[in-house]
């Protein structure tokens, strides 16, 4: 370890210490990086943020206050910056109290061993330098004790890791609960699996919450988890939204901005979330569409564990590992970045909106120059080699921060769509409604609309209460298809059903199994032969409103599936072309074609090419 002290320009202070780690560069980047976790584990205070709503050309986004050292400190955040893997830090500018500002970076650089120095071939030099700036010279000692403390925390958590990386020793941003909420997690455990939670994963909950460290537990993400666990998506979402009655954690909802993917708002309802949403660091609004921009989280309850829900750090690598490179440029300024070191194609964001494409391979420049302006990147489109540098200069009045965004980022987000389509949230959580005359919409949600043939001569011939219960069975056998296939029964109209689904394929499949399962169900059935059923479908945007006490969805692509329903004849699916092409091969064959056909309805310019199918082989009749 080597630590070295200097006096910087203008009576500032600074500390720079530098530690020699075993693991290598991207070993170590996830921990040292994610600065919510560090805040937390180096025993910093809570931060409350607020916008800087001005416009300005300083670059600060927001103010923040928070304590150290017993002083009340409030000072302007800057964007953090950062390539990938390599660097990363933060300029803060204090309004008021004995330090004018501070700045920390942490660099890594992977090592290779020479006689005398200490490193580790394939390991990882990392250094943190702190420069504190005191108002006064007197208070130079003071700046110095507390950039010596902070950079000392630094190299002793540098420690940990390594030995976490490399060796099993436990992380250091994990501490126990005590024994009384050991015992309260363990018995909401229990509730979970009387409630058909599978006890390994209901198991595995309860020691996330018993021993996951508060950065990791103040906003879980049940979709990340699965991921990392190699679970399915949903059956984890599952056992979350069952965990809310077992009283084990508490539901969530962030809005997350399309650009940095970080949820610039949190709500402890739906009925709190408004039409549009706004990203302060990236200085966009944005519409708030259920299927991308809302996102269900939980925390532990706090009967079970307290953590706090205050933010400890707003910015840094950790918040969005989508961005490789971030960094603030002047006003006519001019910044060398660097281009990732993986062929890709990449997006170049600008604060305010302007972007351009990133293409990174090895037909690309080694060095490729651009410039921004109010509007807009110049050119669209940029064409660099891998490990290459992007020279930007800003034509701007302004400053803003820049940051190079991998494109192919897969979404950990359990949004809001996702979630209402499960039918353990709208069972347990049948209260959580939007807010009245505030539809929000969704990008793209497939529509199923059936009906049940024959069913009002069923009524004259066989009696009312005969011909109710046989209506009344027949919704079960849907019901059942639609939760298998991860759709939502969204309501009953008569003798019909509207679903809903994320997926136009799952939408299709559920229509198929349907019309399988019925007809095996009729032909036990005493009435069965007198009903059939016909299906029709159609996938696009659509709207999620509260009506009667429950969510449901309108709009055109409402109105056009089940258009597309009253083309079909009893034992027939109707659906788009491209819907059946797209299909699965063993799904087809489960399938007779009987026609290709256009339709015109009503509210959609020009025809419709559609399928009309029926089942290969039809259920023996009675």
């Amino acid at each position: 370890m080597v630590a070295r002290d200097t006096l910087g320009g203008m009576g500032a202070i600074v500390v720079t210490r530098s530690v020699h780690l075993a693991s290598p560069p991207d070993r170590v980047w996830p921990f040292l990086a994610d600065t919510e976790r560090f805040n937390r584990l180096i025993g910093s205070r809570d931060v409350r943020y607020r916008p800087i709503e001005e416009d300005g050309t300083s670059g600060a986004r927001f103010v923040a206050e928070t304590r150290a050292g017993g002083f009340k400190l409030v000072y302007e955040e800057f964007p953090f910056e950062w390539s990938h893997q390599r660097t990363f830090g933060v300029h803060r500018r204090m309004r008021g109290g004995p330090i004018e500002s501070y700045s920390w970076r942490c660099t890594l650089a992977a090592t290779q061993a020479a006689e005398g120095d200490g490193a580790l071939e394939g390991g990882t030099r990392a250094t943190v330098r702190m420069e504190i700036t005191p108002r006064l010279v007197l208070l130079s000692p003071v700046a110095w004790l507390h950039a010596r403390l902070f950079t000392q925390k630094f190299a002793t958590l540098g420690a940990l890791i390594d030995a976490h990386v490399l060796e099993g020793a436990p992380s250091p941003y994990v501490s126990p609960v005590s024994p009384a909420d050991d015992q309260r997690i363990a018995a909401a455990v229990l509730r979970m699996k009387d409630d058909a939670v599978l006890p390994a994963l209901a198991d595995r909950l309860g020691a996330l919450v018993r021993g996951g460290a508060d950065a990791d537990v103040v906003k879980i993400r049940p979709f990340a988890l699965a991921d990392e666990w190699g679970m399915k998506r949903r059956e984890v979402l599952r056992a979350f939204l069952k965990a809310v009655p077992a009283g084990l954690v508490e539901l969530r909802w962030g809005i997350i901005c399309p650009s940095c993917m970080t949820s610039s708002q949190q709500v402890r309802a739906l009925e709190e979330i408004k039409a549009e949403g706004h990203c302060q660091l990236c200085d966009i609004t944005f519409d708030l569409d259920l299927d991308r921009a809302v996102e269900a989280t939980f925390l532990p309850h706090p009967a079970m564990r307290r953590v706090p829900e205050t933010m400890f750090c707003i910015g840094g690598p950790g918040r969005t590992p989508h961005v490789l490179v971030q960094a603030s440029l002047a006003a006519g300024a001019t910044r060398t970045l660097d281009v990732p070191s993986k062929a890709g194609r990449y997006r170049l964001f600008v604060r305010g909106g302007a972007a351009a494409t990133l293409e990174v391979d090895d037909g690309g420049a080694r060095v490729v120059e651009a410039f921004i302006d109010a509007v807009a990147v110049h050119p669209a489109r940029l064409h660099a080699a891998p490990g290459g540098e992007l020279r930007l200069r800003s034509a701007c009045s302004e400053a803003r921060h820049v940051k190079i965004e991998r494109l192919e980022f897969a979404s950990a987000a359990a949004t809001a769509h996702i979630v209402s389509t499960l039918g353990e949230f709208r069972t347990i959580f049948s209260s959580e409604l939007l807010k009245r005359g505030t539809p929000l919409k969704v990008a793209r949600a497939a529509i199923l609309f059936s009906d049940l043939t024959g069913s009002t001569a069923l009524y004259t011939e066989v009696g009312d209460a005969a011909a109710f219960r046989l209506v009344d069975d027949h919704f079960d056998v849907l019901r059942a298809v639609i939760d298998t296939h991860e759709g939502v029964l969204v309501k009953t109209m008569g003798d019909a059903v509207l679903a809903a689904f994320t997926d136009a394929g799952q939408c299709a499949r559920a229509a198929i199994d349907a019309l399988e399962r019925f007809e095996a169900f009729r032909v036990k059935e005493k009435h069965g032969s007198l009903v059939g059923l016909k299906l029709g479908l159609f996938a696009g945007a659509c709207y999620i409103v509260t009506a009667n006490g429950s969510l449901d969805y309108f709009g055109q692509t409402v109105n056009v599936a089940s258009r597309v329903q009253h083309q079909a004849a009893s034992g027939e699916i109707v659906m788009p072309q491209a819907v059946f092409d797209a299909l699965e091969p063993e799904d087809r064959q489960r399938l007779m074609q009987k026609e290709q056909f256009e339709a015109r309805v009503k509210g959609v310019d020009g025809p419709l090419a559609l399928v009309r199918v029926g089942l290969r082989t039809p259920a023996p009749s009675t």
